[in-house]
């Protein structure tokens, strides 16, 4: 089996020329779900790097299947529906609009967020928000999924509800996830890796 992501011997300097990013190796398998215990910025970094964004300056990025990438500070049209929003991606892949606004609607009802599909996001309460640009992320059914601090600026009750939505679409769809958390607020990984060196715990990479 191949991995979704594969990177190796991968960095990336920011324009001052400082280390944003030195990566040995690293590989996400289908399905996995991989916590990374990083700097918010370095994890951006890799973000960039696995969606194209950005060449690094050396090394190889292989990512199979395509990514979404979900934020810690989701942006939104704010003159745009929440469906509108959720189905992006799709408008910029060109797909037709009855099929995109079907596969957004979709996405949201199935993170528990469908009745506010016509709703603007100024209206919707953090988690809500939060859950449509989940839907966003994963509307064009990438194989990867980029996650940065999944419950930020979410109360308990509201991070609850944040990860048994995601949990319910991951056990459905199977894609894999690479996530950035340091608190306890985190979805359950198989495993946890290291990006650099601002922890001692994990698999350092």
């Amino acid at each position: 089996m191949e991995p979704v992501l594969w990177m190796k011997d991968v960095s990336l300097r920011d324009r001052e020329g400082r280390v944003l990013l030195d990566l040995p190796a690293l590989a996400v398998m289908p399905g996995e779900r991989v916590r990374a215990l990083a700097q918010r910025e370095r994890f951006a970094a890799l973000a960039r790097l696995a969606g194209g964004l950005v060449r690094p300056e050396r090394g190889e990025v292989i990512l199979r299947g395509g990514a979404g990438y979900l934020p810690a500070e989701p942006g939104s049209w704010e003159d745009m529906t929440v469906l509108e929003n959720a189905a992006l991606p799709l408008t910029a892949a060109g797909m037709p609009r009855r099929e995109r606004e079907q596969r957004a609607m979709d996405t949201l009802a199935a993170l528990g967020v469908g009745y506010a599909a016509h709703a603007y996001p100024g209206s919707l309460s953090p988690c809500e928000g939060r859950l449509a640009a989940l839907a966003r992320a994963l509307v064009g059914s990438p194989a990867l999924l980029l996650m940065e601090e999944p419950a930020f600026m979410l109360d308990e009750k509201e991070t609850d509800r944040f990860f048994r939505a995601w949990e319910q679409l991951w056990r459905r769809d199977r894609f894999a996830v690479l996530f950035c958390a340091w608190d306890n607020a985190a979805p359950a990984a198989d495993r946890t890796v290291t990006l650099g060196r601002e922890h001692t715990g994990g698999q350092m990479l």
